[in-house]
Order: structure tokens, then sequence, then C-alpha cells
């Protein structure tokens, strides 16, 4: 009997110290935002962001990459840090951000294309690329 309450009460307390590490804590505002996660799924985490804030995140994958650490910074910076790991794109308005979580980064360092439909009507431009120098000039003269 003994025996018994001693497993149950070990029992008990390494499952609520699993419940109690996985956390995650959100703090701020939008332009300084304090988040804190502790073995955190990565879905969890943007959960909590959403809840907190006007971000709002798709994806097809699970986000299961677990998160631990403390990130400050605006709402982008913090939602780009927390992503890291991650091919995402990010739509940042007045209203909130938009996150479209593509998939995880290739761990072998192999580059992946994307698997759009191939057209045969599209024609490839024969112009050269622009230099760094040309590229500023046409942006100073087009985006004023």
């Amino acid at each position: 009997m003994r025996r018994e309450r001693i497993l149950g009460a070990a029992t008990a307390l390494l499952l609520g110290a699993n419940i109690a590490h996985a956390q995650v804590r959100v703090d701020g505002g939008p332009d300084a935002v304090h988040l804190e996660a502790s073995d955190v799924s990565l879905r969890d985490v943007l959960a909590a962001l959403q809840a907190k804030f006007n971000l709002r995140f798709r994806t097809d994958d699970a986000l299961e990459m677990r998160k631990t650490g403390i990130f400050n910074g605006t709402l982008p910076r913090v939602a780009a840090q927390i992503l890291d790991g991650y091919d995402y794109a990010m739509k940042i308005t007045p209203q909130g951000i938009d996150v479209l979580v593509l998939r995880q980064n290739q761990l072998d360092g192999k580059a992946v294309a994307a698997e759009l439909p191939i057209r045969a009507s599209v024609k490839r431009s024969s112009a050269p690329a622009m230099s760094a120098a040309e590229a500023n000039r046409y942006e100073r003269e087009h985006f004023r």
C-alpha cells in the first residue's frame, strides 16, 4: 500500500512537472513583444500570439517543432524569430499580420524548388539582370 502511494505521488509529480514545463507566455504590445516559450510546439506559440495580437496564421504543416527561449522585439520580428527553421510568407498591414507557414527548411542545405505548374507559353526575358547601382536608380525613380 505504501509503495503504491509513493508510485502514485511520483507519477503525479512527474506529470505535473511535464505540464508546468511546456508553456508559453506573451507580454507587451505589438511594438514591444516579450515572449517566453518553454518546450512548446510552434503551433502553440503562434496560437498564443494570435490570441494576444492581431496575428493570423495558416499552414498545412503540423508545426510540431518545439520552441524554447525568450524572444523580444516588434511583433513581426518576434514572429520571424520563432519561425526560424520554416519557409514562410508574412504580410504586414496596419490591421495586423498574416503568416503563411509553408514547410520546414531542408536540413541537407539543398534548395527546394517550388512545385508550380509549368506553362509552355511563359517566355523568359533575355534582358540581363540589373546591377545593384541600376536597381537603386530604378527604385529612386519609380518609388518616390
